[in-house]
This record gives structure tokens, C-alpha cells and sequence, in this order.
């Protein structure tokens, strides 16, 4: 709330183990004046939780109320005119303002620590929590810390903070212990020390928080990554939030078993109103805000501009940093989603060493490339609330009827605005995968078996929007998904989503598997059809092929009410509607090649000498040229052409030569993948002096 930061110069964001001891000084000191009352000069902060605003008069507390409370921020599903009721956390999750919004925060807090003029060349370093470790970093690990610099022994600002406002003398809380053996892959309730980082059942001994990472970083378009990179951000929120109202083993074992007010301390990483308030927030965050940094040195790396990729509702304000709360001259003119994607430009910073677990961006991109094709994979495909969740934990089912498999990495976790399952809470249906190949061998299973996945326990009040994930096998080198639903004779406890979202930058197919491991679907032609249970439909026996053009709708062959739990409607996710054509001022231009192209039915336009690149993750698609309208239209694809598998992307077409040619006229583009093209993966370019209008071939 404090600071202008916009004629800052370019700061170096740095990994914690490696501060210098005068940044380790400069911080701890920063911090404490930050923490002051009366540090904050900007407007009155009050909110419907503490009306109070003498409560938020450190810059500190200031920056920490604009994550959750005081309550700054409308709730999305409650009427205004409920009271109390009507405050929500004005942090995003669950969405894919995720991301830019804390990077703002993030910025906030940087600000806030340099708003004393004795500390303005502070910057707050990021915690590396991918990796293995045995305890939290020391900046915040100890109630009390030796500056390096003077060798004094001081009360330490990042162990914890007073809460303010709250009745007694509240701090925050964590519970450390937890989220190491979560991260080291424990599988029971051993001490951490007694357990073995050779029994992990995880990837080449990483951790599980690498492990989830890397698995956002495998993709390759804004909307998948962000699903995914939630996921390990979450598991260190509600983690480190396992603190017992009081220390004894029963009062642990029920807060850890999804226990409520009565049984854990709420001023922890794991209640999103208070989160921001613990120090470690800062030094956790800066982590997550480094790792979209990767994604888009990757993206970069790869040929993906940002401009050919989906980035839903980043042209919307980001409150409360647009809002007459915030003074800060830079977040406040930054606070568009589209106006963080810049860093360093937009708020002068960046990372030591854009590396990680010592690999270089070329590096890192070929481990992932070789790690998403080495072998068989099983996913849990989890269609997850728009509420927050703390705990939800499934287990392995083969066969179907036999779900005794379980693991300690078992578990989801939800951050997200809302606290109760209101009216339109589930809405984000675009699947979120979380690997279980690499347990799967304590269980003597393999990803290619007809393996499910039951629900074992979630939060309270989320019974009801706590769905069954669907299996997702992807055979080696394929990148395509196979999603399995398993239908069950009778009732279930937890039944499957009403409806989800396939991945749009993959293959996908699906199929409903019985008890007795035959497949088995009503398919239906049409919604009208489908609501009204009509006898109009068809019954289907094999695996069916998922288009980017079409919605499916299915039905339980053995529970033929119309209830909801018994049927199923499932798309492709295309939340920005356009296949990305991007256009350079030099003539040239890429496109985001994928299975649905039919905005461009009526073609594009180039000029001679340009060049058009097709943007496609690697191995999945490839580019050919036929050579007639007909072939073009029938999908006609020579046999000496026609693959299975896909070739290394970006493809800069044409591949030889001085670009498109006029003497052409129309070059016919398909995909000779499979049955690509005849899904829709087609399309022509006209050759012309000057392309105008909306540049189609019309």
C-alpha cells in the first residue's frame, strides 16, 4: 500500500539460501518497521469483518488485509445485502487471475518493506520448496534470529505476526513437521527422521512438490498450467495449517482429519483470510510467482508468444489494487491481469537464476519433453469446486470394487473464495490431473490396468460438490488421453461431476467402463434430448474420440432415471474461443494449431515472401500440404504422408524457401495425425499482394 516503485531501478529477486548478509539484515530490519503501527499513511482500511481501520496501520497489516481480512472484497455467490455474509477473500484461486493477482500482492509487500527510506533497496528473495528439506528456511524458521551483520541475537520478524484485531493476543501458527513429510513422500505416521528417502514412491527421488511442478510445466498453454500449478501451492498452504487447537495427539489427529474451528487454530497458512498475515507467505509466494516466470521463459523457448495463448480475464481489474484502497502509484497502474505479464518492465524485477533444480531453461525443457514420454501414465482427474477444501483424500481402486490403495501423496486440496457450497459453486470444470504412476508399483498395479479412484473423506460442507475423479491413462509417447468413467450397479457415496472439461491441447478420447470391465454408454444426440431422457439415443460399446466441436452427452446404462448423478456432459475446454492467430508487423504470423480450427473455415490471408508458423505442443500434431481442393476437403491424405505420431514443434511454414508464394495462390494445410484432419484440423492460406479487411481468403 506503501511505495511508488514505478522510477525504481531493475531489482534482482533472489533464493533465500543464498542472501548476502546485509540483505539478510536489511530485511529482518525492514520488516520490523513495516510491522510498526502507524508505518501505514494511505487510505482507511475497513472491511465488514473488522470495520477497525486504526487494526491496519502498519504498512505490513495493510498489504496482508488485501489478500482476505478484513473482508475488502464482494463474495461471488452471496447476496450483497447479507451482512457479514457478503465479504469474501479478494484473492483469486481457482481461476486464472491466480496468478497475476498475487504477483501484485507480491509486489505490495515489497513495497511495504522498502516504505522506510533506510530499507529501499530491499527485495524479497523466494523459498525454493520443490526441493527436499528437512526444515523451513532459516529467515523464518526460529522465534529468534542472529543478524549477520551486527552478530545480535533479536526477536524474529518472519517467525510470525501478531493478528490484528482479534480479541488476546493471537500470532500465526504452522505446523512445519507436517509439510515435510507430506514433501518427502512419508507414507505413514513415522517421525521424519525415520523416514527414508529411498522408499519414496515418487519420480527419480524428487520430491512431491517437484513432482507436481514439473507436471505444470509439462504444459503447454496458460490455462493448463495454471490448473496444475495450483496444485502444489495449495498442498503448502493447508500443509503447514495443521496446527491442533491444543497439543495433544487426539486433538491432531482430528484437525488433521479435516477438523474444524473446534479442533484447529485458525491463524494459519491454510484459512486464505488469514494466510497472508504469517511472513512465510511472502517468501512462499515469491516462489509461485517464480514459477510462472519459468512457464514463460518455456513458453518463449518453445515459440509460444504470449499473444497466441489463452489468458481468460486478464483484461479485467484486479481489486482491491484498483480500487481507492491502494496508493501504490505501481500496482495500481498494473492492475490488469495483461499488465503483470511484463515484470520487469512493469515492476523492476527480476530472478537471480531462472533455473531450476539446476537446469537451464533448453535443459529443463528437454527433461520435460523426455519425461512426459518415457513411459505409461495414470492420472486422477479431479473436477474441483469454486470453495475452498482442505483436505480431500481418495485412494486406488483395482478393480473397480476394491479401493484399499492408498498413499500418504493421496490428497487434494482447494483454495478459493468461497467458504460454503453455494449456488453455482462448481463452475471451473476444466479437469485438474494429479500423476499417481509413480505409486503405483507398492500396489503391484501399472497405469495401462482399468484402475478407478474412490473419494475416502473432504471437508465438512463440500460432500456435495466433491466429485469421483475419472481415470486418465497416457500411453508413452502418445500425448493422448484416454479418460475412463467407471459406472457402478448400485449408489455411490461421491458420484462423478455433472459435467467437465477434456484438455484442448490434447488428444482426447473416452470410455464408460462396467463393473465387469466391459464398456457400456447411453449416448445421446442432442441437449434436448438429453434432458428429457428420450429414448432417442444410442447405446455405445467402444471408446469414443472427443472433438473440439462438439458436446457430448451420456448416460449410466444401468440407472436410467433421470437423475443427475446417473449422467455426464463433457466438452473441450476453449475458454478464449480462438484457435490464437497472431500477426507481426513484418508480414509474418503464427497460429495455435489444434484439433478445432473452424474460425479460420474461411481461410487466412498472406502476403508474398511471409511466413506463417503453426504453434502445437511437441509430438502431438504436424503440418503437410496437399495439393488439390478436393483432397483438402475429403482429407485425402497420401499414404506415404499419413502418420501416427507427431513431429518436433514450432513448424515455420513454408519449411524451405523465401515464404508463400503468389504464384500458388492457395496453399491446403492439414494435420496428417490420425483422423486429425477429418476432425477439423485443416486449414487453407491464400496468397495475395495486400491482405485487407479481415483477411480471410473472402
Amino acid at each position: 500500500c506503501d511505495g511508488d516503485g514505478a522510477s525504481d531501478s531493475l531489482r534482482v529477486r533472489r533464493n533465500v539460501n543464498n542472501l548476502t548478509n546485509m540483505e539478510i539484515h536489511e530485511l529482518l530490519h525492514a520488516l520490523i518497521a513495516a510491522k510498526k503501527s502507524g508505518s501505514y499513511k494511505g487510505p482507511r482500511i475497513n472491511g465488514t469483518l473488522n470495520e477497525n481501520s486504526s487494526d491496519f496501520n502498519s504498512s505490513f497489516n495493510a498489504v496482508a488485509s488485501f489478500h482476505g481480512y478484513p473482508g475488502l472484497c464482494p463474495a461471488t455467490n452471496i447476496p450483497a445485502n447479507e451482512g457479514n455474509l457478503a465479504a469474501a477473500d479478494c484473492c483469486w484461486h481457482s481461476d486464472p487471475r491466480f496468478l497475476p493477482w498475487h504477483r501484485l500482492l507480491i509486489k505490495q509487500f515489497d513495497d511495504a518493506l522498502r516504505s522506510n527510506d533506510a530499507y529501499k533497496n530491499v527485495v524479497l528473495p523466494y523459498w525454493d520448496w520443490t526441493q527436499n528439506f528437512e526444515e523451513l528456511p532459516f529467515l523464518v524458521r526460529n522465534p529468534h534470529i542472529t543478524d549477520p551483520l551486527t552478530n545480535e541475537t533479536i526477536e524474529n520478524p518472519f517467525y510470525h505476526s501478531q493478528m490484528p484485531g482479534i480479541p488476546g493476543e493471537e500470532y500465526t501458527k504452522r505446523s512445519p513437521d507436517v509439510l515435510i513429510k507430506y514433501n518427502k513422500g512419508c507414507t505413514d505416521d513415522s517421525t521424519i527422521n525415520s523416514c527414508i528417502k529411498g522408499e519414496q514412491h515418487n519420480f527419480t527421488g524428487l520430491s512431491w512438490l517437484m513432482n507436481q511442478t514439473l507436471q505444470a510445466l509439462e504444459e503447454t498453454t496458460y490455462i493448463a498450467f495454471e490448473k496444475q500449478i495450483e496444485t502444489p501451492h495449495n498442498q503448502v498452504h493447508n500443509q503447514l495449517g495443521f496446527v491442533p487447537n491444543k497439543d495433544t495427539p487426539t486433538y491432531m489427529a482430528k484437525c488433521l482429519n479435516n477438523g474444524g474451528p473446534k479442533d484447529c487454530y485458525p491463524y494459519t497458512m491454510q484459512q486464505n483470510t488469514y494466510a497472508s498475515f504469517d511472513p512465510i507467505f511472502m517468501i512462499f509466494h515469491t516462489m509461485v510467482d517464480f514459477q510462472w516466470a519459468l512457464f514463460q521463459a518455456l513458453q518463449e523457448h518453445r515459440g509460444i508468444p504470449f499473444e497466441s495463448d489463452c489468458h481468460p480475464d486478464f483484461d479485467k481489474d484486479l481489486p482491491p489494487f484498483s480500487t481507492n484502497f491502494n496508493e501504490n502509484i505501481n500496482t495500481k497502474s498494473h492492475s490488469r491481469g495483461i499488465e503483470t505479464v511484463n515484470y520487469t518492465e512493469a515492476f523492476g524485477y527480476k530472478y537471480d537464476n531462472l533455473t531450476l533444480n539446476g537446469m537451464s531453461i533448453p535443459e529443463l525443457d528437454a527433461y520435460l519433453d523426455a519425461r512426459s514420454n518415457i513411459s505409461d501414465r495414470l492420472f486422477a482427474g479431479f473436477s474441483l469446486p469454486d470453495m475452498n477444501i482442505n483436505l480431500i483424500r481418495f485412494n486406488v481402486c483395482y478393480p473397480i470394487t476394491d479401493c484399499r490403495f492408498s498413499d500418504e501423496s493421496f490428497k487434494v486440496s482447494v483454495k478459493a473464495r468461497n467458504k460454503s457450497p453455494e449456488p453455482g459453486v462448481y463452475n471451473n470444470s476444466v479437469l485438474m490431473y494429479l500423476e499417481v504412476t509413480h505409486q503405483l508399483a507398492q500396489f503391484g498395479l501399472t497405469a495401462n490396468q482399468n484402475i478407478g479412484f474412490k473419494i475416502v473423506s473432504t471437508g465438512s460442507e463440500a460432500k456435495n460438490v466433491t466429485f469421483t475423479p475419472v481415470s486418465i491413462f497416457r500411453k508413452a509417447g502418445t500425448g493422448k488421453d484416454r479418460i475412463t468413467v467407471h459406472w457402478f450397479d448400485g449408489k455411490t457415496e461421491f458420484n462423478y461431476a455433472p459435467f467437465f472439461e477434456a484438455r484442448s491441447s490434447r488428444q482426447n478420447s473416452i470410455r464408460f467402463l462396467l463393473e465387469n470391465g466391459s464398456m457400456s454408454v447411453y449416448q445421446y444426440r442432442d441437449k434436448e434430448d438429453f434432458e428429457a431422457c428420450s429414448s432417442n439415443r444410442t447405446l455405445v460399446h467402444q471408446e469414443i474420440e472427443i472433438s473440439g466441436n462438439q458436446t457430448y452427452y451420456f448416460q449410466n446404462p444401468l440407472q436410467m432415471g433421470c437423475e443427475r448423478e446417473q449422467q455426464l456432459v463433457i466438452n473441450m475446454s476453449k475458454p478464449c474461443n480462438s484457435s490464437g492467430l497472431f500477426r507481426e508487423k513484418d508480414g509474418n504470423a503464427s497460429i495455435t494449431w489444434q484439433i478445432d480450427m473452424k474460425e479460420f473455415s474461411n481461410g487466412i490471408c498472406m502476403t508474398p515472401g511471409s511466413f506463417l508458423t503453426f504453434k502445437y505442443t511437441k509430438n502431438y500434431h504436424n503440418v503437410t500440404q496437399l495439393q488439390t481442393g478436393t483432397e483438402f476437403i475429403d482429407c485425402t491424405i497420401p499414404r506415404a504422408v499419413s502418420q501416427s505420431e507427431g513431429d518436433q514443434a514450432p513448424v515455420k511454414f513454408p519449411r524451405s524457401g523465401n515464404g508463400f508464394q503468389e504464384d500458388e495462390n492457395i496453399y491446403y494445410i492439414v494435420c496428417p495425425i490420425g483422423n486429425h484432419c477429418a476432425q477439423g484440423m485443416k486449414i487453407k492460406i491464400c496468397v495475395k499482394k495486400k491482405c485487407s479487411g479481415l483477411k480471410t481468403c473472402n
